[in-house]
């Protein structure tokens, strides 16, 4: 981002609102889309915001999404899953708009993290209501992603839930199935170096995870970040001899028992490399599988992308207010 960018104000008394949801997401596949299109209009023209409401196929987001970044909206809204909102934080951040997020697929990461109702009409209402904050973001070779990145075991699982979309619920649970159980049961660890400019860790893991920012390690229920704009790249090695012990420790992480797993290491940066003794790695970003070229080179990019989220609670600490984080333009 070039550095006399001007930063908009971090919150709008009325705005004019593109909203463009994936007609295949999960949550409003099947239903109404007049119903559906009327529920969103109504929520954001009772907060008093002029809004127009679209549906794309899969294929055409990406187009639409790009085109109204260059109209003159405040925020352009996308709805569906991880992948489209990734497509539209890679767009928003390269024109400076701001997007928000109507979480319509199956996991719904930066949703939870921003504390966006999963219902429809709850989101909508909290999004007409809210305010715009500047988060990080994260990047891969260049490619972006806003949670985390991971190598290893974890791809084989997003690979399958990819191939398996749009098919029967018997085919799907077989493939599910299949595919834990072959990570369960894998022993398979790659050798690893890590260098994060300070220090290089050469190890053997089954699976890296690369987050922007870090997960909350207290005694809470579910892998959420409290904060998303610390300026931190997170990086977790699991280095667990088999895919059972691996989802275990992960299962103890969900629950909040993060302390006193000897093979989990943990470390902080800005940039790394990650090196491997492949010339090509499947990794997952943010639930959507690409072959990378190695080496891996990780970043933060702090304040990156302008989002529309609810409005902050005093001790919401999702936004930091301390000076170091950057509510400023991108590196």
């Amino acid at each position: 981002m070039a550095s006399g960018t001007r930063l908009a104000p971090p919150r709008f008394a009325s705005m004019h609102i593109c909203v463009i949801l994936n007609e295949r997401a999960g949550s409003i596949l099947g239903q109404d889309r007049g119903a559906v299109q009327k529920t969103i209009t109504t929520a954001f023209e009772k907060a008093g915001h002029d809004v127009i409401v679209e549906f794309a196929p899969p294929k055409q987001l990406t187009s639409k999404i790009e085109a109204a970044s260059k109209r003159s909206f405040d925020v352009i809204v996308v709805g569906g899953g991880d992948g489209t909102v990734r497509s539209a934080a890679a767009i928003a951040i390269a024109n400076d708009v701001a997007i928000g997020v109507l979480p319509l697929g199956t996991l719904n990461r930066l949703a939870r993290d921003l504390s966006i109702p999963l219902s429809l009409e709850e989101a909508a209402t909290a999004l007409a209501a809210g305010e715009t904050q500047r988060i990080d973001a994260a990047s891969v070779n260049g490619k972006f992603y806003l949670c985390n990145s991971l190598i290893g075991l974890p791809p084989s699982y997003s690979e399958q839930r990819q191939k398996l979309r749009g098919q029967s619920l018997g085919r799907r649970l077989h493939g599910y199935q299949s595919v834990i159980r072959a990570m369960l049961s894998s022993r398979k660890r790659m050798t690893i170096a890590v260098d994060d400019g300070h220090e290089q860790r050469t190890m053997r893991a089954l699976s890296v995870a690369v987050s922007n920012n870090a997960y909350d390690e207290t005694m809470t229920l579910g892998l959420t970040r409290p904060v998303l704009n610390n300026g931190k790249l997170a990086v977790y090695v699991s280095r667990h001899r088999s895919g059972w012990a691996m989802v275990r420790a992960v299962g103890r992480a969900v629950l909040g028992f993060w302390k006193g797993d000897p093979y989990l290491q943990k470390f902080l940066a800005e940039e790394l490399v990650i090196r491997l003794t492949r010339s090509h790695v499947r990794v997952s970003n943010d639930g959507e599988v690409e072959t990378f070229t190695t080496p891996l080179h990780y970043k933060i990019h702090p304040g990156a992308l302008r989002v529309l989220m609810p409005k902050r609670q005093k001790a919401d600490p999702v936004i930091s207010d301390s000076p170091t984080v950057a509510s400023v333009a991108a590196r």
